[in-house]
């Protein structure tokens, strides 16, 4: 297994991308340019995972900034001391990816872990859907904490997970 950058313009992305729509339902059509945007954010970061010439994961993340929706979302939903201590110096774990028939053999850890790696910021953060049981008992496992729920998206109950880097 091999784990590359994420970058637009590859055939990776492209692949990243059909990898998305198979898990989440969506088109890439409609995913694409929300990928593309989060890379030209300050301290951008992805990886995707290869078998071979296959893409069976990806993972991407950037800082955490005022002025963008996502931040100004949480900030404005958080309690005051929790949105203080996890906005501030934060880094987004914005997509983990994983083919179904991949999980749970560590290769979400790998991604998570070469996304981390070299970040400078104190804190990551993370929103996962309240009902995806899966997901909340992997960033438990990995060592996350829930920090705030719920945090309502598009009319989705979400669970932001944080986890202190330094």
């Amino acid at each position: 297994m091999e784990l590359l950058p994420l970058a637009p313009n590859t055939p990776h992305f492209h692949a990243a991308l059909r990898l998305y729509e198979a898990i989440h339902g969506e088109r890439p059509a409609s995913t694409e340019p929300r990928f593309r945007a989060h890379a030209d954010h300050t301290g951008y970061r992805g990886f995707v995972a290869l078998d071979g010439q296959e893409v069976v994961g990806f993972t991407y993340g950037h800082d955490s900034k005022a002025g963008r929706d996502y931040h100004d979302q949480l900030h404005a939903d958080m309690p005051r001391s929790v949105a203080t201590e996890w906005l501030t110096d934060t880094f987004e774990l914005v997509e983990l990816g994983v083919a179904p028939a991949r999980r749970r053999t560590g290769l979400g850890t790998r991604l998570v872990d070469r996304l981390l790696e070299g970040v400078t910021r104190r804190r990551v953060i993370l929103t996962t859907e309240s009902d995806n049981h899966a997901a909340q008992s992997f960033y438990e496992q990995t060592g996350w904490e829930a920090v705030h729920e719920p945090f309502v998206v598009s009319g989705v109950d979400m669970t932001v997970y944080g986890r202190r880097l330094a």
